[in-house]
């Protein structure tokens, strides 16, 4: 008897390691996850910013956790009952000289055309947020537009290199679109390591300046933090970006906590005409990743913000509090203290010279 059960033992304990094995040989093969920087490239990071140690990149503000306090109760409504309403398109056309149109396409997927160039905001086009297809974050309003209809796209901007950021099949899918990347440190391994040609991306440390095509793109501070493998973080940078051309401006926030970057770039650009502010799958237990929607309100006053969207909603249950808050409670804010917000659907395409005909509350006849 005592035999059996040492052999059972055994055969259990060789079925962990295999399975170990193969756990392991998915984080560190699978393209969807892909590679991390490698020791020239590190050691590169070292010369560009003081925010890396060789082996990590840190936030500005050396207090700082990801994790914070204790996590809020979900809410009933984390996820529609209802369809959430989606203008859907099959192409996009350019924007006319001197104009600008912004496209939201859920969560942070932002198309951003100033005249005819074509700006693409961390596109995530599928069903979920996730290293594979098939399980993960799943997406509750449908996709405003299929990647492969995307316009040619001139400049690609990458936050920073989590899920519902960064989406290998999106990104392999559109590639041959794409004529320009721009990412933080430490985000050129994915795409060096999925294919992409390296004299298409451009790698920035906060700050530093890209010119392409008429529009000059600038990295900016954000706090947060960076991980596809759960083993690994903090071996790639994190970002927002500043972009303007002759007639408009754009700042995105990426992935944010509430922090002194904001007043910092409202000093350097003294004004932008559109903020992308990152509002939604905010969290008690992760308050300093994320902005809470006061916090976010108050970030895009602190950067002199014209007109803010609310991006990082609308897509994906990343958090307990309901689908909806973040937008119902940036709106109430932004009225109580005058700031202009737009709240455009998903999949609308905002003519800017018209911003302010895009603030229905459609989200109110969605339970």
């Amino acid at each position: 008897m005592k035999g059996k059960l040492g052999i059972l033992v055994l055969i259990i304990f060789a079925a962990i390691l295999v399975l170990l094995f193969i756990a392991l040989l998915f984080l560190y093969l699978y393209p969807g996850i892909g590679k991390t920087p490698t020791v020239a490239q590190r050691a590169s990071y070292l010369e560009r910013t003081i925010h890396f140690d060789g082996k990590k990149f840190s936030n500005a503000e050396k207090s700082f956790k990801t994790i914070t306090g204790t996590i809020n109760k979900k809410s009933d409504r984390a996820k529609p009952a209802d369809i959430v309403p989606v203008i859907k398109s099959e192409s996009i056309p350019d924007a006319e000289e001197g104009k600008m149109y912004v496209t939201w396409l859920g969560h942070s997927s932002t198309l951003v055309q100033m005249g005819n160039k074509n700006i693409l905001i961390d596109p995530v086009l599928k069903t979920y947020a996730s290293p594979v297809t098939f399980t993960g974050s799943k997406r509750f309003s449908e996709l405003a537009i299929e990647p492969e209809h995307l316009p040619d796209i001139d400049v690609l901007l990458i936050s920073h290199d989590h899920y519902d950021h960064l989406d290998y099949q999106t990104v392999m899918t559109i590639d041959g679109k794409v004529k320009n990347y721009i990412v933080p440190l430490g985000v050129e391994s994915y795409l060096l390591g999925w294919g992409i040609g390296e004299d298409k991306i451009h790698v920035v440390s906060w700050w530093d300046e890209v010119s392409l095509d008429g529009i000059t793109f600038t990295s900016t501070p954000a706090q947060h933090y960076s991980s596809r493998n759960p083993l690994l973080s903090n071996t790639t940078w994190w970002t927002g970006y500043y972009f303007q051309n002759d007639t408009h401006s754009v700042y995105y926030t990426g992935d944010s906590g509430y922090c002194d970057a904001f007043r910092e770039i409202g000093e350097r650009f003294s004004q932008v005409d559109l903020a992308l502010i990152e509002s939604g799958q905010y969290d008690n237990g992760w308050s300093g990743t994320h902005m809470f929607p006061e916090e976010s309100v108050q970030a895009a006053a602190d950067v002199n913000a014209k007109w803010f969207i609310p991006v990082h909603w609308g897509a994906f249950v990343l958090a307990n509090h309901a689908w909806d808050e973040p937008v119902s409670r940036t709106a109430q804010i932004a009225a109580d203290q005058n700031m202009q917000e737009a709240t455009p659907m998903i999949g609308q395409r905002v003519d800017y010279s018209k911003i302010s005909s895009y603030q229905d509350q459609w989200w109110k006849s969605i339970d």
